[in-house]
């Protein structure tokens, strides 16, 4: 399914939730806001920058962050180490270089302090990351995602197939980015995720917004379903409220 016509706003502050049937055009929306596909047509901006059609690297230059779904696919490399993991999208930057040579205290140091306060359960930096639990494989990932200062915070279904601990500890660490000024994306199809964090809500129906929900306190699964499976659908005039321009 391709999408129709989808347009969206996410203020800084803001859990915007993406709900939906998976299969809704949730999955080609990430693609398309990650370049792993590109769209035939619109925009995309972060901060009045389009982002559609960028490469990679300058999506995350424009502050963009990605918690994707398949984290052994997308989010990690399982032979390199946590250390390497963790820091692979800075690499490059003056903190961890001298020249031609890396600065290899700043970096064991930084990736000490992000094992430690993401909680990773691992021997040390230096272990291959394939062999952590599922739960510490993405703490991994949220670990590198939510600490380069991002803007915007694109999170595909962060906390599935992991552990209750690891489950919370994520879902409160993305609430408290929020709170920070960080516009968080969520993507999720675990209903009671996507309605406990969010503070609006989306719901995707064949790869069309079907209903918009400025505040989530009162929604219930049962209205949720019934645009969920297509039963009902808001006006043009109700789903125009999610652009806030």
């Amino acid at each position: 399914k391709m999408l129709d016509k989808v347009s969206f706003d996410v203020r800084k502050g803001e859990i915007l939730g993406i709900a939906g049937v998976e299969g809704n055009g949730q999955k080609e929306l990430v693609d398309m806001l990650f370049h792993f596909s590109v769209p035939s047509g619109g925009t995309a901006e972060v901060n009045g920058e389009n982002l559609l059609g960028q490469p990679q690297q300058r999506i995350r230059e424009m502050g963009v962050s990605l918690v994707p779904e398949d984290r052994m696919l997308y989010g990690i490399a399982g032979d390199a180490t946590i250390e390497e993991n963790v820091l692979s999208d800075r690499s490059g930057s003056k903190a961890f270089n001298k020249g031609p040579l890396f600065n290899m205290k700043a970096i064991h140091a930084e990736a000490d302090r992000l094992i430690d306060e993401y909680t990773v359960l691992c021997k040390s930096r230096r272990q291959h990351v394939a062999m952590l639990s599922g739960g510490n494989i993405q703490k991994v990932v949220v670990a590198r995602e939510f600490s380069n200062d991002p803007v915007l915070i694109l999170a595909d279904q962060p906390t599935r197939g992991i552990d209750v601990g690891a489950t919370e500890f994520i879902r409160k660490k993305l609430v408290e980015l929020s709170r920070s000024g960080i516009a968080v994306l969520l993507i999720s199809a675990d209903l009671n995720e996507v309605m406990e964090l969010s503070d609006s809500l989306i719901v995707m129906h064949n790869g069309r917004i079907a209903a918009y929900f400025e505040d989530t306190a009162s929604l219930t699964d049962d209205v949720m379903g019934e645009y969920m499976l297509g039963l009902k659908e808001q006006s043009a005039e109700e789903i125009g409220r999610v652009c806030h321009d």
